[in-house]
Parts: structure tokens; sequence; C-alpha cells
């Protein structure tokens, strides 16, 4: 089982999330900053009418890689899976600054 395994949930709306908690991270005194976009704020959100879903991201605050993603709304179990690989990639948030997502 790789060691960052995805897990989903078919639900409505869909959740999704891989990594830890922010509840693990802080118990592990691991230091973290998290970024949050929902999808109401980007083009794709407003066409499929999703104003509810949401996209959040952990890293590490020293590093800068990725850590955790969550995911809440349409197709959440199929997003998740560029988290996991920008994680198994050992991936920061300059991946996610420097690539356009549509």
């Amino acid at each position: 089982m790789p060691d960052h395994f995805p897990v989903g949930i078919y639900a409505i709306p869909e959740i999704s999330m891989v990594g830890q908690t922010e509840l693990e991270l802080t118990r592990e005194k691991i230091p973290y900053e998290t970024a949050i976009t929902r999808y109401r704020e980007i083009a794709c959100g407003q066409i499929l009418g999703d104003d509810s879903g949401m996209l959040k991201l952990i890293f590490h605050a020293e590093s800068h890689k990725l850590m955790v993603a969550h995911v809440i709304g349409t197709v959440a179990t199929e997003l998740v899976h560029i988290g996991q690989a920008v994680i198994a990639l050992g991936g920061g948030i300059n991946y996610s600054l420097n690539t356009v997502f549509n």
C-alpha cells in the first residue's frame, strides 16, 4: 500500500483526502500552512453550479512541500489524485503556483 493512500466518499457532495489531518499534524508538532480555494471562485465551479465545493492544501511551513490535500465537491474523488501525485513526487507550493488547471 502506498504511503499516501487517498480516501474517497462517494456522496453528494463527494469528499476525498490524502495525507494527515490538521489535528494529526498539530499533535506531531509539524509546522504547516494552509491554502483554501472554493469551487465558486473558479470558472469550472461556476459552470458546474457547485458553489459549495472546496480544495484545501496543507504545506510544510519550512520546506513548502505539499503534505495534505482535502477536496469536497463535484469530482473530488478524481481531483485528489493530483494531490496524491504531487505528494508522492515531493512537490511543493511552486508546483501549485506554476501549474494551470483547467
